[in-house]
């Protein structure tokens, strides 16, 4: 893992939302209003969700990108056979072409947001689940350093899909 910079939360968000309104198929502007309303009040996806977070942008290598583990749903722990790795939810579910299409578009997709602990003992995805799904089933389409969003938090073990 490569550190570019620092970012905002500001930037983070914008980031978030915006791939959030991409997915067309899976959100409306109004499931976007409700996220916001779930960040600025920690429930739902982000509840306990910590507030002393430092954004960073970095570069994830490849083997690093296919380590991230997926949030504590039902939904990725039953597509990943609990594992909560996009690897195995790759091999559940199989590899269709709208896979191999995200995978191919890798270097121009939005950024994959993670979280962190100070140790980085594990990254957990916050954003970009079916992207990453993707990268897993068509890895060769991943280049060697994938640019991505990093928030580190001592206190993130708090946030309930950690």
């Amino acid at each position: 893992m490569r550190v570019l910079r620092r970012a905002t939360e500001a930037e983070v968000l914008e980031g978030f939302w915006d791939s959030e309104l991409a997915a067309v198929s899976r959100w409306t502007p109004a499931d976007v209003d409700e996220r916001k309303r779930q960040w600025n009040t920690r429930d739902g996806l982000f509840d306990g969700f910590p507030d002393d977070v430092v954004w960073e942008r970095v570069d994830l290598t490849r083997d690093e990108v296919l380590a991230i583990l997926y949030i504590n749903w039902d939904w990725w722990l039953t597509v990943s056979n609990g594992t909560r790795l996009a690897t195995v939810a790759a091999e559940v579910q199989g590899r269709d072409e709208g896979d191999r299409a995200i995978a191919a578009a890798a270097a121009t997709n939005p950024e994959l947001i993670a979280v962190t602990d100070l140790e980085r003992s594990k990254l957990v995805l916050l954003e970009g689940h079916v992207r990453l799904t993707a990268y897993a089933a068509f890895p060769d389409y991943l280049p060697d350093e994938l640019a991505a969003y990093l928030g580190v938090s001592r206190r993130i073990a708090e946030w309930s899909e950690w």
